[in-house]
């Protein structure tokens, strides 16, 4: 699958086929067990949709949310599953769901293989299934199944229905380039320019002359309490530790020292090695004539130059070095040789090498005493690092079967701290001089993962050098704080709406007046709002589209207009409206710029590419057929938005 994918992206039709993939098939091991499928006839029980002969269970179309919210949180992670429900995250889900059993489908029906055999095969190569010896392993594959929580058959379903797509869905986005036709006109309207005058009208200016009663005031508090919600807060309770922990328990006695250097008595005893010079020549002619020329008084260097070639230094060789990256017979005349002479010629990997022995290192034999600060410092290193990854695999199983925090704090002798309760960002709310350690970095982004109820978590702060145990000791979910706590807040807010309220009036009287041929600033003076300012406007449609660049939103309205005519738009916060008034209209003409004209023809391609993709995947639904529980999700969306008063 995953596989798929990068294959996929680097295809001929590229990342507008795998995004269409992506977006529409929701490519994941993890969307949830389907192993319940089919349990309930029709759309009755805990059936969410049927898609053909196949049924999304309630159960499904569940852990799909549930696994979809968290990989959401990793960008977000405040949102809880009522503002992701809300914000169209089940109907995304549910559709994602019945494109990929559509598409499954409609392959078989139209004989589509999908192979046992090619299942396995992409099972494979998934990394968690893998053995220590590099090789498919099925208690691998089980385990790495129960890691993510799902079924074998599960991830087998997924695959299959990937496998589907991957031979439906990029034939079906490999259609023709877009016809020079089009886009000559699309390229112009991106050299469109467009000038025009943005009247801005502020809520203050029509602030109510008294405060709201108690009634009104709770009204609207009730009505804006999203407006108000504080995030979710969480108190983490942490142990942090690293490899130092084990450094005791990782010091080698005098007897490991000792059989460690009776193990590695070769590399303690005395050794030689060796600096040379040498040429590589392709035969033994050649070879014994540099040998005859540099014993005649010319320089190894000299002669090497006058054949074109190039000699190269090497210090400290050793003989077994030598003997694996050149061959036994140059390593044996070479280290047959004395210090200064050229060795015998002899054949290597690359050809005939002429070697000179430019110096020879002797290197004496280390007893146990000298070499002891050596080995006791690698058998450290060593048991270190091994006892470190025991010692993290162990607290891991052990939160795995229902161990605390608490638990193994104390068998590892850690202390525990717990932070207060704070959002996501690390703020404490309730004392704003709170600074939290730098640890909190990446301890905070992991507690806000975990389950409010769940088991306790060992994470990385340092790659292989530094842990923490963590666990979530306390929390409060997001819900708007008591309006007494905020009520000059709510009250503020109140007067901008109701000021945003008499802007909008004002400014749909001026756009009516800017319609009826007056222009803006007279229109705007007329008005005589307190505060009201008025700028020009101007730019391209390629304005609209600059990366990383904000676009001023009168700039981008001002291009869903007609020359002549005035638009309202809303400030944002309740901070005002706009009037916009376009004045003038320049075409653009791209007929010149061949370089645009590429670039468009390809961005049209792509996204004709997609529409058809995006057909097929709705044809396939289609043709196999859906019908959906209406009541069924109604309900479940109640559930998970609170609305239906549980």
């Amino acid at each position: 699958m995953i596989s798929f994918i990068r294959s996929l992206i680097n295809s001929r039709i590229g990342a507008v086929v795998a995004l269409l993939f992506i977006g529409m098939i929701a490519v994941a091991f993890a969307l949830g067990d389907v192993s319940g499928s089919g349990n309930f006839g029709g759309l009755s029980g805990g059936n969410v949709a049927r898609v053909g002969d196949r049924n999304i269970t309630l159960g499904e179309l569940s852990d799909a949310l549930e696994n979809r919210l968290k990989s959401e949180r990793q960008n977000n992670p405040t949102l809880d599953m009522a503002s992701f429900v809300e914000s169209g995250g089940l109907d995304s889900t549910l559709e994602q769901l019945v494109n990929r059993y559509a598409l499954a489908e409609f392959g078989e029906e139209y004989g589509i293989a999908v192979s046992e055999r090619l299942v396995g095969s992409e099972i494979r190569k998934i990394p968690g299934a893998m053995g220590l010896d590099g090789k498919f392993s099925a208690e691998a594959f089980r385990a790495f199944a129960q890691q993510i929580g799902v079924s074998e058959q599960a991830i087998r379903d997924d695959l299959a229905q990937n496998l589907f797509a991957q031979q439906l869905l990029p034939t079906a986005a490999s259609g023709p380039m877009a016809p020079d036709g089009m886009v000559l006109p699309y390229s112009s309207l991106v050299l469109e320019q467009r000038s025009g005058q943005v009247a801005s009208l502020p809520s203050s200016a029509f602030f109510p002359a008294a405060p709201p009663s108690e009634p009104i005031l709770v009204k609207y508090y009730r009505d804006n309490a999203a407006k108000f919600t504080i995030p979710e807060k969480r108190a983490v309770s942490y142990a942090i530790f690293d490899k130092n922990i084990i450094a005791a328990r990782s010091k080698p006695t005098s007897a490991d020292i000792t059989t460690f250097y009776k193990a590695n008595a070769a590399r303690f005893a005395a050794s030689q090695s060796r600096n040379i010079s040498q040429v590589i020549v392709p035969t033994e002619a050649a070879a014994k004539s540099v040998v005859a020329q540099a014993s005649g008084g010319k320089s190894l260097a000299d002669v090497a130059n006058g054949l074109g070639l190039s000699v190269t230094s090497t210090n400290n060789v050793t003989k077994s070095n030598l003997a694996g990256s050149a061959s036994t017979a140059v390593a044996d005349a070479v280290f047959a040789a004395p210090q200064g002479s050229i060795a015998k010629p002899a054949r290597g990997k690359l050809g005939w090498a002429v070697v000179r022995v430019d110096k020879i290192n002797q290197v004496a034999a280390k007893s146990i005493e000298q070499a002891r600060t050596e080995i006791e410092t690698e058998l450290t290193k060593t048991r270190s690092e091994e006892m470190l990854t025991e010692m993290t695999s162990e607290v891991e199983d052990a939160f795995a079967d229902g161990s605390t925090i608490a638990d193994m704090a104390k068998q590892n002798g850690l202390k525990i701290e717990t932070s207060p309760k704070l959002l996501a960002n690390g703020r404490d709310i309730s004392n704003p001089a709170y600074k939290p350690i730098p640890e909190m970095q990446v301890i905070l982004p992991a507690a806000f993962q975990l389950e409010t109820n769940g088991e306790a978590q060992l994470i990385e702060i340092v790659p292989g050098e530094r842990f923490a145990m963590i666990a979530i000791a306390d929390f409060e979910e997001a819900a708007p704080p008591p309006l007494a706590s905020v009520r000059a807040i709510v009250q503020q807010q109140w007067a901008l709406a109701e000021g945003a309220k008499g802007a909008r009036a004002a400014a749909e009287r001026i756009r009516k007046a800017v319609d009826s041929g007056m222009a803006l600033p007279a229109a705007l003076a007329a008005a005589n709002v307190n505060g009201a300012q008025i700028e020009a406007i101007n730019g391209t449609r390629a304005d609209l589209s600059r990366q990383g660049q904000p676009i001023p939103p009168p700039l981008a309205m001002m291009f869903a207009m007609k020359k002549g005519t005035a638009k309202t738009l809303q400030g944002g916060a309740d901070r005002g409206w706009y009037v916009v008034s376009l004045t003038d209209i320049k075409k653009g003409d791209a007929s010149g710029n061949a370089e645009m004209l590429r670039s468009r023809k390809l961005e049209l391609s792509g996204l004709m590419q997609n529409e058809y993709g995006a057909q097929l995947v709705g044809a396939a639904a289609m043709a196999v057929g859906v019908d959906k529980n209406s009541d069924g999700i109604a309900e479940l969306r109640a559930r998970l938005t609170n609305r239906d008063g549980n």
